[in-house]
């Protein structure tokens, strides 16, 4: 404890002496929490690494080094990088929302044994007298003792507004001092504070809130619940075919590999990381990758009213004069004067200095100052006279039908007014000079941002501890469709708040708690909600939304919290990130069909090796040409295509439509390589090579029909990928031949050109009556989930019976 050695005031209530401090730490009462939440570094790592898939790799990988196999290890160049990113994405998290923390002021001053001494803000106990000044962060929840003052609690409550503070008033951990001083006492410390709820809640762990990655994993679970029985009945017919075990596990291993589409997640992640560095260059700093894409398919997007649409400060629009005797000249001359005389510094009195200026040199003969409860101010300065300044229907002065129609015609635009009255004196009443409109400064390109959220048919809604009618002309000016539609959250229950989620566009007057509600109910309601927010009371609104957007310029805490931060707290940035998400999603769409396609055609191989007795025909490693040339790279040149489209559908259901055609047209002429082979003297080898040859000939021919309407970049992304091949197949049969097994393919050409040549056939007539084939599994797919869903529904009335 650091000792400033001032001596506490006359007049002043003594604070704790050193042993009551000492009992209060012993029994806990300490402005500290002591709570660990999320899950531990091991854990994490322990998660991702022990895996259900990781398990099933780890065994493949284990089988393969005992029969030597190592040549088909390759399968591991992607499993691994996808088990590092999952773990650097979860402890990169962790490590985010460990340090989250609303109070960021590391010292408090507080009385003790009669002194004013300065400590850690973790040492205040209960009941601490504490000392605090403009400027300063209430560091627990307190009651004023003594002394005036105004706190700004926007970054908890919303309320834009500084908040007079008297003896008896609250004061909020987490809140600051705009103006005065004053001596409050410790209510609250540690976890019961309120602010600690907040933060309580933020820093638990929440997984990427992704449609993708949800229906990736979703896609993931139905092959794992078949890929371990199939694999062992693949395995048993295996050993019998080839009577060798090196062979038998090398195949099987093969099928495995193939069936799990772990390229799959290494694409999306390569594609959002790619976003993540352009966006990067437009100042926008993403946080969580899975964003991008939640953000692009978002139908409604929440705004915080104070530095979203705001930029949090205000701006003087209007100056009337009301007297001939005061011209728009004295009117500025009499302000600066009376700027002069305050001390207290909120958004009101920055925006009069602003467009006045301030003159310190005044003498103050005697002043009035503002409180809540009278709503204006009055001072009599040496030389100058009395003035008066406040809410015209609350000064000191008349107000004529003709004044309030002035008044009427500023608010009804969505302006604060400020009547400025000459007096003769403090007592009596005043002469109305002025009328000063004031209004809240809104960001630059907003209003176009706006325009094209809504034309693209996203749906805004704007949610702000502000004055419900205030926000809705704000609303208004800025283009947002139904700001007429306002309503005010004071005095309303929750289910009133959620029922009327949909029907209001401006939501005024709501605290941190309704933000969560009205974000929850409409994701029940079968929306995908992004919301902006930049104060602490927006952080659990923010972290239940399915995209949470920051600016650069708010609260250390909402920035943590939120997945997108914009760096220069640029609103209009936005649309680049849709733009980005619907590129990444739109293509990654694509392209993944390609992943899809091999392995639905391994999974019907595997079933086929089995029925036919003729065993599985590939190992790990022969598919690398295949994977790393047409699939992979195919699939990453294809999602930097430019692409705006807007994301529809389900990811799954569209992916099995676009994959099973062209599944099948690999499938075909391997099914047809097996019954010739039932009636010919081939060897495993040549069987292999031509079966490999085929594959990579009909997976190319598949990439081709993807790319169509051709584009420039598409043509680009056929020839480069054909250019690859020709180049590395001839080099895979004369130097990596223990690696593919193609050198057979020499003795065998004929029936190679032939089987080619069916392949190319049959492959050209799946795709031409691609569309019918479309429809019939997009039919199929629609009963199953109209199926699934009425045994739901039937489920759900027989528990509730």
């Amino acid at each position: 404890m650091e000792n400033v050695d001032l001596r506490v005031t006359e007049g002043i209530p003594s604070g704790l002496t050193s042993e009551e401090v000492q009992r209060l730490k012993a029994e806990g009462k300490v402005n500290k929490t002591g709570e660990q939440v999320g899950k531990s570094t091991l854990r994490i790592i322990g998660d991702n690494l022990l895996s259900y898939f990781n398990l099933i790799w780890a065994v493949v990988a284990v089988l393969l080094i005992i029969t030597g196999s190592y040549k088909n290890l390759t399968f591991l160049l992607i499993v691994v990088p996808n088990i590092l990113i999952s773990v650097i994405q979860e402890l990169r998290a962790k490590h985010t929302v460990e340090k989250l923390s609303v109070t960021t002021e590391p010292k408090a001053t507080v009385i003790r044994d009669g002194k004013l001494v300065t400590i850690d803000q973790g040492d205040v106990v209960l009941g601490d007298v504490m000392l605090l000044e403009v400027g300063r962060q209430v560091l627990a929840d307190s009651v004023v003792i003594s002394g005036f003052a105004e706190a700004n609690e926007s970054m908890l409550t919303g309320e834009s507004d500084a908040i007079k503070k008297e003896v008896g008033d609250n004061l909020l951990a987490g809140s600051f001092l705009v103006s005065g001083s004053v001596y409050a006492r410790a209510t609250h410390v540690g976890r019961d504070n309120y602010m600690h709820k907040i933060e309580k809640s933020a820093k638990t762990f929440k997984a990427p809130s992704s449609n993708l990655f949800k229906e990736l994993n979703k896609l993931i679970k139905s092959i794992g619940s078949i890929i371990i029985p199939m694999a062992t009945v693949l395995f048993f017919s295996n050993w019998l075919k080839y009577e060798d075990l090196v062979k038998a596990v090398a195949t099987t291993s093969a099928s495995i590999v193939g069936m799990v589409p772990a390229g799959m997640y290494l694409l999306v992640t390569l594609t959002l990381t790619l976003a993540v560095i352009n966006l990067s260059k437009k100042k926008t700093l993403v946080q969580d990758m899975y964003s991008i894409e939640m953000l692009a398919s978002a139908d409604v997007l929440c705004l915080d009213k104070t530095g979203t649409i705001t930029d949090g400060t205000m701006t003087v629009t209007d100056v009337l004069p009301l007297s001939e005797d005061y011209p728009l000249e004295e009117i500025e001359r009499v302000m600066s004067h009376v700027n002069g005389t305050e001390s207290a510094i909120n958004n009101t009195s920055v925006a009069l200095i602003s467009k006045f200026g301030k003159d310190v040199s005044v003498k103050i003969i005697k002043k009035i100052p503002f409180s809540s409860s009278r709503k204006f101010s009055a001072v009599s300065i040496e030389g100058l006279g009395c003035y008066s300044l406040g809410a015209p229907h609350f000064a000191p002065c008349p107000v004529s039908q003709k004044l309030d129609e002035e008044v009427s015609k500023y608010t009804s635009l969505g302006k604060r007014v400020i009547l400025l009255s000459r007096h003769e004196s403090l007592d009596e009443e005043g002469k109305p000079i002025a009328l000063i409109a004031i209004s809240d400064r809104i960001r630059p390109g907003a209003k176009e941002t706006i325009a094209k959220f809504q034309e693209q048919g996203v749906t805004l809604k704007v949610i702000s501890g502000d004055h419900a009618e205030t926000v809705s002309k704000i609303a208004e000016k800025v283009g947002i469709n139904n700001a007429d539609k306002f309503i005010s959250c004071e005095n309303i229950s929750d289910e009133e708040l959620a029922a009327c989620a949909e029907e209001y566009a401006v939501f005024g007057r709501v605290t941190p708690e309704q933000k969560v509600l009205l974000v929850t109910t409409l994701q029940k309601n079968g929306h995908t909600v992004a919301m902006t927010g930049d104060g602490v009371n927006d952080t659990l609104a923010l972290k239940e939304s399915n995209c949470a957007i920051a600016m650069a310029d708010g609260s250390e805490m909402a920035r943590k919290i939120s997945q997108i931060v914009l760096m220069n707290s640029d609103f209009s940035s936005l649309p680049d990130i849709v733009h980005e998400g619907r590129r990444c999603i739109n293509n990654v769409r694509l392209s993944s069909s390609l992943f899809l396609m091999k392995t639905i055609f391994t999974i019907f191989l595997s079933v086929l090796s089995v029925i036919t007795f003729s065993g599985y025909p590939f190992e790990p490693s022969q598919f690398v040409p295949v994977e790393l040339f047409i699939i992979g790279l195919g699939s990453i040149l294809l999602t930097l295509e430019p692409n705006d489209k807007r994301i529809e559908g389900s990811f799954i259901k569209s992916l099995i439509i676009k994959s099973m055609p062209n599944a099948i047209a690999m499938l075909l002429p391997i099914l047809a390589l097996m019954i010739m082979e039932k009636f010919t003297t081939m060897s495993y080898d040549a069987r292999n090579a031509i079966a490999l040859s085929l594959v990579i000939a009909v997976a190319f021919i598949n990439l081709f029909y993807l790319c169509l309407p051709f584009t420039k970049w598409r043509i680009f992304v056929i020839s480069f990928v054909f250019g690859l091949l020709a180049i590395s197949i001839p080099v895979s049969v004369f130097f990596l031949n223990d690696l593919f097994h193609l050198m057979p393919l020499r003795q065998n050409l004929v029936v190679f050109f032939i089987m080619l040549g069916v392949s190319a056939v049959a492959t050209v007539v799946i795709q031409s009556f691609r569309a019918q084939i479309e429809k019939i599994i997009a039919k199929r797919l629609e009963m199953r989930e109209l199926a699934s869903k009425m045994a739901e529904e039937a489920k759900s009335k027989i528990d509730s019976k």
